[in-house]
């Protein structure tokens, strides 16, 4: 991957815009100039609707992180909330008061969703708003198109309920159930913004917090709890008495290569016990001196007593 990025010339440009979007943005640019033919202040006009199909239309290139257990983030967007909540019914999620993330996205936003963990796709459902709400200032206002998606992997659920505008399509999904998706990976779009709400396990361990500016495909939300507890026990194998032998088990360890070396003869158990603590000694010998061997910094205020008695002896030897 990085051999990839080493070969482009401009790794930084990840924009992509929908062939539809520039199609329509090239539209309403000839409208806009027919517009500001007839009278001049109507080419704003489409100028403005040029701005919003590209807004529309555009995404970007996202590289997911390599996780086994991690939830990232559907799409871009601040988060407004993190905390405890039912899940709507149409998600059909296990266990009650999840977690969960509520997302703001601007209109502006990349239009792309991804997907928050790798596995099946179980929900997916759209219901299609009112024309006459084209923003959604509140998620649970009503008329409002939202979507439904439910991904499984392993007993782990993850639910998100999309909410944008009712005027035009504005959401469309790529899967359906039974699919199966990869982390971080697009299922769909999301035009001009609008609401994301992320429920997750109760006992998840989240890693946002409210005011982040998230990176959908990229940015780690949490991670499920037992993915945490195998890390847990594996760094606790990794550290523990078990992997480290004891000072008594390195004790009989050295005596038996005491043994060893003398040609497989057994010498006295005190002899060889007293080998072992010689060597078992200088490894764990340490170089810090007693504390009254440590000689403390003279106190300053004393140098300059001395250093002034001293001048004054000597003034008066003059």
């Amino acid at each position: 991957m990085s051999d990839d990025f080493e070969r482009q010339s401009l790794p930084w440009m990840k924009t992509v815009f929908d062939w539809e979007a520039v199609a329509a943005a090239a539209g309403a640019f000839l409208a806009a100039l027919l517009l500001g033919w007839i009278w001049a202040p109507l080419f704003w006009i489409g100028f403005a609707a040029m701005v919003i199909a590209l807004a529309a239309g555009r995404w970007a290139k996202r590289t997911p992180p390599d996780l086994a257990y991690g939830v990232v983030a559907p799409c871009d967007g601040v988060v407004v909330s993190v905390g405890y909540g039912d899940a709507p019914a149409a998600l059909r999620l296990k266990g009650e008061s999840l977690v969960r993330v509520r997302i703001a996205s601007s209109p502006v936003s990349a239009n792309k969703l991804y997907a928050p963990m790798a596995g099946g796709v179980e929900i997916v459902s759209l219901q299609q708003g009112e024309p006459g709400q084209p923003i959604s200032p509140k998620p649970d206002q009503e008329g409002l198109t939202r979507a439904y998606v439910t991904f499984e992997s392993q007993g782990e659920q993850a639910g998100i309920v999309l909410t944008t505008g009712g005027l035009g399509p504005r959401i469309e999904l790529a899967v359906d159930h039974g699919d199966v998706v990869r982390l971080g990976r697009s299922f769909g779009t999301r035009r001009l913004g609008g609401w994301c709400d992320v429920y997750l396990p109760a006992d998840i361990r989240t890693h946002v917090w409210a005011g982040q500016t998230l990176t959908g495909g990229e940015t780690v939300i949490a991670h499920f709890r037992s993915s945490v507890s195998e890390d847990y026990e594996d760094a606790e194998a990794a550290f523990s008495g078990a992997a480290t032998p004891a000072p008594q088990a390195q004790r009989e360890m050295v005596a038996a290569a005491a043994v060893a070396a003398a040609g497989g003869v057994s010498a006295p158990a005190e002899a060889a016990e007293d080998e072992a603590d010689a060597v078992l000694g200088e490894f764990y010998e340490d170089d810090y001196p007693e504390p009254d061997e440590v000689l403390a910094p003279e106190d300053p205020a004393a140098i300059f007593a001395r250093l002034r008695e001293a001048a004054r002896k000597h003034g008066e030897g003059d």
